[in-house]
């Protein structure tokens, strides 16, 4: 009997065995080509990237998750968690070459520590992602286009009842514009949007923690060193301003005084007024508590916010979201909405969504979003708007999907709306362009003709076709 030691896998890894690795493979070459179809392109991503790139990317959310090391050459780098972070970098990179918006598509490994202590469990430390990204554009049309294509790759692989969960955090920012509070008072009412919509001592444990931190009020004593005491106003900080060095509008140094007041209040107030954070804080456990069909869930939102005084059109990007996805084609039956969907809140700025299927165990099969400000966090010199999704493909192949097949695709179109009422007519005429089997590529960006021949050329299609209301076509050949 040996007396060495057998070398063990490390905890929450797995082997895949031969048939696991050809259902794989297979559904993600079939995801590949059904993404191909609506215009996006293949990237790969290094393996290793610098750490920074995706602790600026989730706000330090991914932190204690990263397998991080230092490298010979000196850099701290990390395997990747998550794709979307790298794939923004490249957009970056090659920003120069203009062609906005660009899709991207990807596949392979992501790693994660996970331990048996954290929220799901330890599950296992490396899954495959497939996803996409659409960089450039900030059309509720594309948020519609990225929930559609990831639905119709459930569907396509035969993943039962699939059904996108959507939500909108630019919607929860916005309503709280009005209360007056603190940007640390707003970012900890956000956050806490998951525990809130479970209710009941979820959420009483979400106000408990707001009162230890001196949110609402409880407790207000004057900061430690500074003449400014919790709770107080941009006027009341302005007083002090000139208390000290004289109401003057000149400039102190490099800031002006209105720069001086708006940095101090920042770093000394907890909230304007504690009852304004109660009223916030009310508001935004009620639209926590929000989730159903979109018709009625919608209609309840819009509710919600009247009575707390606000203005129910509020709710309406996310209502624009929903049509776009419908007029893609999605069933109403595929939708739900969530006002209480807590997804990488960190770096989300609109919509966010999550993918399930109705039949399964209800875990989730992926999932994305917009992140409009991320690109300017990453090193970009202006912000683009982004968003995009993922999938984890264990999860999707641990629901019975068996991959189905796919057309083999001949040529590459750009479809254009000829204004805003042919949009419907568009997204159809691209649909069955698919379906026979072209990449056909929505643009609904406003351009000139010399900038749509360009896009187009830059995309590497043969024609633009050009969609009336009543689905008449033109075409014209890219030269």
């Amino acid at each position: 009997m040996s007396s060495v030691e057998p070398v063990r896998r490390l905890p929450n890894f797995v082997d895949a065995t031969a048939e696991e690795l050809d259902r794989r493979g297979a559904a993600a070459d079939f995801l590949a080509r059904l993404l191909a179809l609506r215009g996006y392109e293949r990237i790969e991503t290094p393996l290793i990237e610098q750490v920074e790139l995706f602790v600026r990317k989730s706000g330090g959310e991914l932190s204690s998750r990263l397998y991080g090391f230092v490298e010979p050459g000196g850099y701290r780098v990390g395997l990747r968690p998550e794709f979307t972070a790298p794939v923004l970098r490249h957009a970056i990179d090659t920003a120069g070459d203009g062609g906005w918006p660009r899709r991207y598509q990807y596949s392979g490994p992501v790693f994660r520590y996970a331990s048996p202590e954290d929220d799901d469990g330890g599950k296992t430390r490396q899954f495959t992602q497939v996803g996409a990204e659409t960089i450039g554009t900030d059309s509720p049309m594309a948020d519609g286009e990225i929930i559609a294509a990831a639905l119709e790759g459930l569907r396509g692989l035969g993943v039962p009842s699939p059904v996108a969960v959507v939500g909108h955090v630019g919607i929860l920012w916005e309503l709280l514009k009005p209360f007056g509070l603190s940007e640390r008072a707003r970012l900890f009412l956000v956050n806490s949007v998951g525990q809130l919509r479970n209710g009941g001592r979820a959420s009483d444990a979400v106000r408990s923690e707001a009162d230890r931190l001196g949110l609402t009020g409880a407790g207000e004593s004057e900061q430690p060193g500074s003449n400014v005491p919790r709770g107080t106003s941009l006027a009341d900080v302005a007083a002090v301003i000139d208390a000290t060095i004289g109401p003057t509008d000149a400039n102190a140094g490099v800031r002006s005084r209105a720069e001086i007041v708006e940095r101090l209040a920042k770093k000394q107030m907890m909230t304007s007024d504690p009852e304004s954070f109660s009223r916030a804080f009310e508001l935004i456990a009620k639209l926590a508590g929000v989730h159903g069909a979109p018709g009625a869930a919608l209609k309840k939102a819009g509710k919600i916010i009247s009575q707390a005084g606000g203005d129910s059109g509020a709710i309406e990007p996310l209502r624009r979201v929903i049509d776009a996805a419908l007029s893609e084609g999605v069933a109403v039956d595929s939708l739900a909405v969530d006002l209480g969907l807590a997804r990488g809140i960190a770096y989300y700025t609109g919509m966010v969504f999550d993918l399930h299927s109705r039949e399964t165990d209800g875990d989730s099969l992926g999932g994305g979003g917009r992140y409009d400000g991320l690109t300017r966090a990453l090193g970009a010199a202006n912000d683009l708007p982004a968003l995009g999704f993922a999938y984890n493909l264990e999860a999707v192949m641990h629901t019975g999907a068996s991959q189905s097949g796919g057309s083999v695709f001949a040529s590459r179109v750009v479809v254009v709306p000829s204004d805003e009422s042919a949009v419907g007519a568009a997204v159809k005429e691209a649909a069955r362009l698919r379906v026979e089997g072209a990449i056909a590529i929505l643009d609904f960006e406003a351009r000139t003709p010399t900038e749509r021949e360009a896009y187009a050329r830059r995309a590497g299609a043969s024609e633009t076709i050009s969609v009336a209301q009543d689905g008449t076509s033109r075409r014209e050949p890219v030269r």
